[in-house]
C-alpha cells in the first residue's frame, strides 16, 4: 500500500483539528442522546434500548418484579432500580 501525505500549514492544522473533535463530541453526544445515558427515569422505549431486549421481554420481566413508576398513568423505569434488579436477580 502506497503512503500518502499531507502537508498542512500550522492553522490548517488547527482546524482540522477542531473539526475532528467538533465531530467526535456531536457522535457522542448523538449516542449519549439515543441511549438515554445521561437520564435516570426511562420510558418503556428508552428501558428496552437500555437493557436490550424486546417489549414484550420488558412486559414479562415486569410481572417477575422489574420495578416500575406509575405516575398518573405515566410509566417510568429508574434506572438505578433496574440495575439493583438485575444485580438481585441474576445472583
Amino acid at each position: 500500500m502506497q503512503e500518502v501525505q499531507f502537508l498542512l500549514n500550522d492553522e490548517q492544522m488547527k482546524q482540522l483539528g477542531n473539526s475532528v473533535y467538533t465531530l467526535l463530541l456531536n457522535n457522542v453526544n448523538q449516542v449519549r442522546q439515543d441511549t438515554a445515558i445521561d437520564k435516570r427515569y426511562l420510558t418503556n422505549k428508552e428501558t428496552c434500548q437500555y437493557l436490550h431486549i424486546a417489549n414484550n421481554t420488558l412486559d414479562k420481566w415486569v410481572e417477575q418484579g422489574l420495578p416500575k413508576i406509575t405516575i398518573q398513568g405515566v410509566v417510568r423505569f429508574d434506572r438505578q432500580a433496574i440495575d439493583e434488579w438485575l444485580h438481585c436477580y441474576t445472583r
